[in-house]
């Protein structure tokens, strides 16, 4: 999901939240949701801090850069019919610059009693690093 700065306060966390509710009721089984932020907006998944996500730490994904677009890895392999961004990156993968970038994984129990099975650390969540001196 993503969702333009122009949008009015709290957009992101409205639509995750109206998220939430209609998976809780469409589909009960559904224990917890897991999402990822990455670098490629800047961003440290703060929506997902916001609405109370729990924080289970980051890896490097590969990633490409072309033509002023970030493209994922699996676009590179992927080979639906239709995607346009896929063709186009795959087409052109000579030309594009393979980048690493963090993806920040986070999880929201929509079954509180699933919290017990949870295998991985939770851990507190990461904050963009100020310059020295401020």
């Amino acid at each position: 999901m993503w969702l333009s700065d122009d949008a009015p306060r709290n957009s992101e966390s409205r639509a995750i939240s109206y998220s939430l509710k209609y998976i809780r009721r469409a589909c009960p089984s559904v224990a917890w949701v897991q999402s990822y932020a990455d670098e490629r907006c800047q961003g440290l998944g703060v929506v997902y801090q916001a609405c109370s996500f729990l924080y289970l730490g980051c890896h490097e994904s590969p990633f490409y850069a072309l033509d002023g677009e970030v493209y994922h890895n699996i676009l590179a392999t992927a080979k639906r019919q239709g995607n346009k961004r896929g063709a186009y990156l795959r087409a052109n993968l000579d030309r594009a610059r393979k980048i690493m970038l963090r993806q920040y994984r986070y999880i929201r129990f929509l079954k509180t009693d699933w919290l017990r099975r949870l295998r991985l650390p939770i851990l507190p969540y990461p904050k963009r690093q100020m310059p020295d001196g401020l």
